[in-house]
């Protein structure tokens, strides 16, 4: 019985020693010698309220309120803080005198991006030691191979895992200052060592727009460089999903990304659209090389329809430039239009176009100012609903007495075009339609303001064209070789147009007429084929005809 006692006196001693060594051992000392290591990786000044020795549940240690001072170009408060950082070790390696980190847990973590009135990031000199500021924007080197991540590689850690996390990116170059947060971050790391390949989980709800994002794959193996070989992971944007691959050496990376649907209505970011869009079986090949971005490849479906295309981007300032490439095949016009804006008159049909495009910036400011391109069009088997130009035109003639089949519909066979594109203006040029009823050619300008200054010529049938003239005098005088031609003339905007005559162009062809009729009449004379009363009488039908009486 006194063996009994005497065991569980010791077993008892030998717990209350264990579980008061967190109170007997002072972690504090050692500041002085882990501190200056954190410092240099992060290139940032670190403060440390107390490292304790935890018992459960695992041996390890917490240290209790950390945090990472900004850079003091951007201000005094704290880069990242967090509750506490718990680092839990193995408990076999450790009684033959080994540390082996299983596990790396930081706790409230809060992270605090600026861009300053400059454009510059203040993560542009994390890892980065003796690295001023940047006085303007620019992509920055990835960080030091000395950074936390090789840290952590070292030490050979199981697991490194966020709990609780918020990152706040806050905008103050912008004229009004925006901030986004990443709220609720959860991230789990997973083989975190020299030569492994990493597993990933990391989710979170991107706010304001108060969406849910996912991220989860593996990448690696890790090297004591920045080189990534495999990146293989499955990005979630609320109810849309991306597959990203690819690797990265030194400050250069490929990327592919690909998604089988994307509706616009779940993106983040406000397009100027009426109504919602699929996007389907997006995919994407891209290189980056320093500053420079260069898409090798986009391709995706869009209203029955195929795009493709390719460009360049150069990054560093608020207004990159760029210069690309799209291809459109099959794309059913009239949905792709409505979805753009809603107006009284709409094109539909089978659209293609080839387009080669160079400017600077995205904001239609930028554009309207400096994109710049070529491009042809072709609009096939299609209507154009809420006019009739020929109905436009008869009506501008008052002709009586001539019905056409639909008077808000403009049915044609082949629209097609060459387009320029400068300073916020799109010429149109060399315009050709063909319809059952005419051919029209012409040219003119569209504005991203959407006003038209369009003139196209209605070069009529010979049916419909002796049909019409039978009912205008002035139109009959109009028509050579049999058909009329009508200067139409397009303004207003492309919600509200209107429509009128060039009525320059069309007495300049009523004096053609007259002057071969006159020319004709005094040829008869001389050659006395023609009697005076005969030519009086011609005369008063061509003064009836240009009266109207």
């Amino acid at each position: 019985m006194k063996i009994v006692m005497g065991l569980l006196i010791v077993v008892v001693s030998v717990i209350g020693l264990i579980l008061s060594l967190p109170f007997l051992i002072d972690l504090n000392k050692y500041q002085d010698q882990y501190k200056p290591l954190i410092e240099d990786a992060l290139n940032r000044k670190v403060q440390l309220q107390d490292i304790r020795l935890t018992i459960w549940p695992r041996i390890g240690a917490r240290i209790a309120g950390f945090a990472a001072l900004d850079d003091p170009a951007f201000g005094s408060g704290p880069f990242t803080s967090l509750t506490s950082l718990d680092v839990g070790v193995k408990l076999i390696p450790l009684l033959s005198g080994k540390v082996e980190v299983e596990e790396i847990t930081l706790r409230d973590p809060v992270i605090t991006v600026i861009k300053n009135k400059n454009g510059v990031l203040n993560v542009s000199t994390i890892g980065r030691t003796g690295v001023a500021v940047p006085k303007t924007p620019s992509r920055a080197p990835i960080p030091s191979t000395e950074g936390p991540l090789k840290i952590l590689a070292l030490l050979a850690v199981d697991r490194v895992s966020i709990a609780d996390g918020k990152l706040t990116y806050r905008d103050l170059s912008a004229a009004k200052q925006t901030e986004y947060v990443l709220q609720d971050m959860e991230l789990l790391l997973q083989s975190v060592r020299l030569g492994q390949i990493l597993s990933l989980h990391f989710s979170t709800l991107a706010q304001p727009f108060n969406l849910p994002v996912t991220l989860d794959g593996t990448f690696g193996p890790l090297k004591e460089t920045t080189d990534i070989d495999t990146i293989n992971l499955q990005l979630g944007l609320g109810k849309t999903d991306f597959t990203i691959t690819g690797k990265t050496v030194g400050q250069n990376a490929t990327v592919n990304i690909s998604s089988p649907v994307i509706n616009t209505a779940n993106l983040p970011t406000m397009l100027p659209l009426a109504k919602p869009v699929d996007i389907k079986n997006l995919q994407i090949a891209a290189e980056v090389k320093g500053q420079e971005a260069k898409l090798n490849s986009l391709l995706f479906q869009l209203f029955d329809g195929q795009v493709k295309g390719q460009g360049k981007l150069l990054a560093g300032s608020d207004a990159p430039p760029f210069n690309g490439t799209v291809m459109i095949q099959g794309l059913q016009l009239g949905p792709a239009l409505d979805a753009v804006a809603a107006t009284q008159v709409s094109i539909s049909g089978i659209a293609g176009a080839d387009l080669a495009l160079q400017g600077r910036g995205f904001s239609m400011p930028d554009l309207t100012k400096a994109l710049e391109g070529t491009g042809h069009v072709v609009v096939k088997e299609g209507k154009i609903e809420g006019v009739n130009l020929l109905q436009e035109a008869v009506s501008i003639l008052k002709v009586a007495g001539v019905s056409l089949d639909n008077a808000k519909v403009t049915a044609f066979s082949t629209i097609e075009t060459d387009l320029a594109i400068k300073q916020g203006i799109i010429n149109v040029q060399r315009i050709l339609m063909d319809s059952h009823d005419f051919q029209a050619t012409g040219g003119g300008t569209i504005g991203f303001d959407q006003r038209l200054n369009l003139t196209v010529n209605l070069n009529l049938s010979q049916d419909l064209s002796q049909k019409i003239a039978g009912s205008s005098p002035v139109a009959k005088l109009a028509l050579k070789e049999g058909r009329l031609s009508l200067p139409l003339i397009i303004t207003g905007t492309a919600q509200a147009p209107s429509y009128g005559l060039d009525m320059k162009e069309m007495t300049g062809k009523v004096q053609e007429q007259v002057q071969k009729k006159v020319e004709e009449a005094v040829g008869g004379l001389l050659k006395g084929t023609t009697k005076p009363q005969d030519l009086k009488q011609q005369g008063r039908d061509l003064l009836k005809g240009l009266m109207g009486r």
